[in-house]
């Protein structure tokens, strides 16, 4: 089972189940051996955090801003009698559906440390893996979501103390689905091996990157938290 050692006060939960039954490690002989990621803590998102992009403070206008219907090109100078909104502070855009928005990137990193969490590995510090997959992801969205208007979450791998998944050295794993309940996330080969060359070198920690795609849009500006607990498994030789 997956443990957690603490969470942050925050208001956006997600909550992943962990994949692969309630044993921390399983020997499964020759060698091998099976192991649940250990996670220190949930991925959140929280609008009061800093990293939360506020809205103008005369909100996104409700203006159609392509196609045939469009009233403006450019969101931050909405007709009048709107405000024009500072896009330097506020940096507005067209969303796909044609409406004014403010869109960003909402990151939070994880630090995994294998070596000192995993019980299977700490017998065997002075070795690597010669083969290590990620066999599954499972994830478990508990409320929040919808509320912040995230669109899309992305999971990335990157060396430790990595802070963006739009920084150097990160690589893409998955799609995190978004609706509620425990799902397991489809992974497709890109992913089961992205992760290898971070696992099999399981005495240098590494950073996992939860990146929420948020669009904004007319009305009251969003308020609130959400939690995402990711959980995954391993399986390896040496």
């Amino acid at each position: 089972m997956r443990r957690t050692a603490g969470i942050r006060s925050l208001t956006w939960l997600v909550t992943v189940g962990t994949a692969g039954g309630c044993s921390y490690f399983d020997q499964v002989g020759g060698g091998e051996v099976t192991f649940d990621l250990p996670m220190a803590r949930d991925f959140q998102i929280d609008s009061a955090d800093p990293r939360w992009w506020p809205s103008p403070p005369q909100g996104v206008p409700e203006v159609v801003c392509s196609g045939p219907a469009a009233l403006v090109r450019d969101c931050c100078q909405p007709p009048n009698p709107m405000t024009a909104v500072d896009c330097q502070a506020y940096p507005l855009g067209c969303d796909l559906d044609g409406m004014c928005a403010l869109a960003f990137d909402y990151d939070d990193a994880v630090d995994v440390d294998l070596g000192r969490d995993v019980p299977a590995l700490k017998s065997q510090l002075r070795s690597v893996l010669a083969q290590a997959t990620l066999a599954r992801i499972d994830t478990t969205v508990t409320g929040g979501v919808g509320t912040l208007s995230v669109r899309a979450a992305n999971l990335f791998v990157a060396p430790k103390g990595t802070p963006s998944a739009r920084a150097d050295g990160v690589i893409f794993l998955a799609g995190i689905p978004l609706g509620s309940g425990t799902r397991q996330v489809d992974l497709d080969a890109q992913a089961r091996f992205g992760l290898s060359s971070f696992l099999a070198d399981f005495n240098t920690p590494f950073t996992l990157i939860l990146s929420a795609h948020v669009v904004v849009k007319s009305g009251a500006a969003p308020k609130g938290v959400a939690t995402i607990n990711v959980d995954g498994r391993v399986e390896a030789s040496f």
